[in-house]
């Protein structure tokens, strides 16, 4: 069985209630912020190119939207979230390297945890930036797939996992936050994705 990411921490507070939170995973129209999301891709796909991003984001978003005036405010604070996006990108010191990728993750017993990572750089020489768009001000550092992703792309990267950096670019605060977790940290997060594996393989999903 394969699931997103987004979920884990779901299925991880309630692993008897899988099944419906499965079935519930879904997705959706295209959304406002779904095209924020573009443009900030466009931005880094363009060669950090802004106003090619200025110009995605305003074309598409007066192609799929009514222009009134609730609408035309919202366009006018996306065009500033992008803006302080990129500000903000800029100051991290990164080295683009790719975006929009999507993971597979074996967690064994049969089961995959997929999904899209929203970007990820390059620091320094030797280290990785692994970053998720979060739309809320959540406790993000304590949900268990961002050490997950650490260890992930640790093996992927063939890298010392404290070379990797996990983290969130804040939609609401507009802000980059990252970690760095520890080896104790990493290897309980090895022993809990093993037994939620293990516990979904025990429903009849």
């Amino acid at each position: 069985m394969k699931f997103s990411h987004i979920i884990l921490e779901q299925i991880r507070q309630n692993p008897k209630g899988a099944k419906e939170i499965l079935s519930a995973d879904g997705g959706g129209r295209l959304s406002m912020n779904r095209v924020w999301f573009f443009a900030a891709r466009k931005y880094h796909q363009s060669g950090n190119d802004r106003d090619y991003a200025f110009n995605y984001f305003e074309n598409m978003f007066d192609s799929r939207f009514v222009s009134n005036s609730t609408n035309r405010q919202r366009k006018v604070e996306l065009l500033n979230k992008l803006d302080n996006y990129i500000k903000d990108y800029q100051t991290q010191g990164f080295e683009f390297y790719d975006y929009s990728i999507r993971i597979s993750v074996d967690i064994r017993y049969g089961n995959m945890i997929g999904g899209e990572i929203f970007r990820y750089d390059r620091v320094g020489e030797s280290g990785y930036a692994i970053t998720l768009l979060d739309k809320e001000d959540s406790l993000w550092a304590k949900e268990l797939r961002y050490p997950l992703f650490q260890i992930h792309f640790s093996n992927l990267f063939q890298c010392p996992a404290d070379n990797i950096k996990v983290g969130i670019y804040n939609f609401e605060k507009e802000v980059h936050e990252y970690i760095s977790f520890d080896e104790a940290t990493l290897k309980q997060t090895e022993i809990e994705v093993l037994h939620i594996s293990n516990e979904l393989n025990k429903i009849q999903l």
